[in-house]
C-alpha cells in the first residue's frame, strides 16, 4: 500500500480545531509547536517564564492577548549551565512549586534520545513543554545553521506536539540582527527551522526601539507587532512582569472568521430540524461541522431553546 492509501483522510474524517483550541495565548502561543527567537540577552527566557506564569495562574490575558487555557503543569527542558536555578528565581512565588518540572537536556547523539523524552512527556501529559534552548539541545558536532541539522531536530521534536503537547522552542537569532529581518527568517537555521512550527515569535531588543514582539502564526487573526517592557515584580524578586509599552496594538489585519457555532446555530434556526433534544441535534449536525457531538451539544444548549415546537435563539444568546 502507498503512503496516500495508508495515511490519507478525507475532510469529514478530520476533526476541526476551533481558533480557541489552536492557541494557548491568542495569536501568540499555539497549541502545536511555537518558536521563540531573539538575540542573546533579549529576554527570551523571561518571556517564556511570563507566559508560563499567566497560563499556570489562569490569568485572563497576557500582554493584552486572551489566555484560552489554564494549565496545571509545565515541563522545561534547559541546556545552559545554571539554568534550573535561574528559572526557579523567575518563577518562585509566582506559581505552585509542583506545577513546574525542570530537567537538563544533554543530547549524547544517540538515535533514541528524543524518542525517550517524547515518551516521558506523553506519560506526564504536561500542558506545555518548553525547550530552552534549541542550540544547546543539539548533539555533539551538529550545527543549527545546517539545513540537515535543522530538519533533523525539528523531526525529532515533532512527535511531542503530535501527541497533543504544546511545545515552545526557544532559540537564537544572529547577534546584531537587522531590524528589517522577517519573523520567519529570524531564527538561526532560518526557514528550515521555521517551517517545522505553527507559530513564530521574534523578540527584539534595541536601545533605540526598546523591546518588541513580532509574530507570524497559522490560524492567527492578527500578526502582532507589540512594543513591550519587562520589570521585576519587586526589589527582592526576579519574577518578570511583562507589560505593553503602548496603549494600542499595532497589527496586520487578517479577515475575521465567524465562529463555527454561530453558523451552525443560524442553520438550525433556518432549517428547523425535526429533532427535539439537544443530544439528537448534536448527533445530527456534529459531522457537518467536523466536531464530536459532545463538543456541539453544550454550544446548542447554551444558545437555543424549544419554543412552540420550533428552535429559536435564547434572548440572552443573540449573535
Amino acid at each position: 500500500m502507498g503512503a496516500i492509501k495508508d495515511m490519507g483522510r478525507q475532510l469529514h474524517q478530520i476533526e476541526r480545531v476551533s481558533y480557541e483550541d489552536a492557541f494557548l495565548i491568542g495569536d501568540l502561543l499555539t497549541t502545536r509547536t511555537t518558536i521563540l527567537s531573539g538575540e542573546p540577552k533579549a529576554g527570551k527566557t523571561l518571556l517564556s517564564a511570563g507566559m508560563g506564569t499567566a497560563l499556570l495562574n489562569g490569568e485572563p490575558t497576557f500582554l493584552g492577548q486572551p489566555v484560552h487555557r489554564k494549565l496545571d503543569h509545565i515541563v522545561f527542558g534547559v541546556t545552559d549551565d545554571g539554568a534550573p536555578e535561574e528559572l526557579k528565581e523567575r518563577l518562585h512565588g509566582a506559581v505552585p512549586d509542583d506545577a513546574v518540572t525542570i530537567f537538563p537536556v544533554m543530547d549524547p547523539g544517540v538515535s533514541d534520545y528524543w524518542a525517550g523524552i517524547a515518551a516521558d512527556l506523553v506519560d506526564m501529559q504536561p500542558g506545555l513543554f518548553v525547550l530552552d534552548n534549541l542550540l544547546g539541545a543539539l548533539a555533539p558536532g551538529e550545527d543549527i545553521a545546517s539545513s540537515v541539522t535543522a530538519q533533523r531536530i525539528m523531526r525529532s521534536l515533532r512527535p511531542i506536539s503530535e501527541a497533543g503537547i504544546p511545545t515552545l522552542l526557544v532559540t537564537h537569532t544572529p547577534k546584531g540582527t537587522a531590524e528589517g529581518m522577517s519573523v520567519s527568517s529570524s531564527p538561526i537555521g532560518g526557514r528550515a527551522i521555521a517551517a517545522g512550527a505553527r507559530g513564530l515569535i521574534a523578540l527584539r531588543n534595541s536601545g533605540k526601539h526598546g523591546r518588541r514582539i513580532q509574530t507570524a502564526s497559522n490560524r492567527a487573526r492578527e500578526d502582532l507587532d507589540l512594543r513591550v517592557t519587562v520589570r521585576r515584580a519587586g526589589e527582592s524578586s526576579e519574577v518578570p512582569v511583562w507589560e505593553r509599552a503602548e496603549p494600542h496594538l499595532k497589527v496586520v489585519g487578517l479577515p475575521k472568521v465567524k465562529p463555527w457555532d454561530e453558523d451552525l446555530l443560524a442553520r438550525i434556526v433556518e432549517e428547523q430540524p425535526e429533532e427535539t433534544t439537544y443530544k439528537a441535534l448534536a448527533l445530527r449536525y456534529a459531522p457537518m461541522v467536523g466536531r464530536k457531538w459532545e463538543t456541539v451539544r453544550p454550544k446548542l444548549s447554551d444558545a437555543l431553546e424549544r419554543v412552540d415546537g420550533h428552535w429559536a435563539r435564547k434572548p440572552d444568546a443573540t449573535a
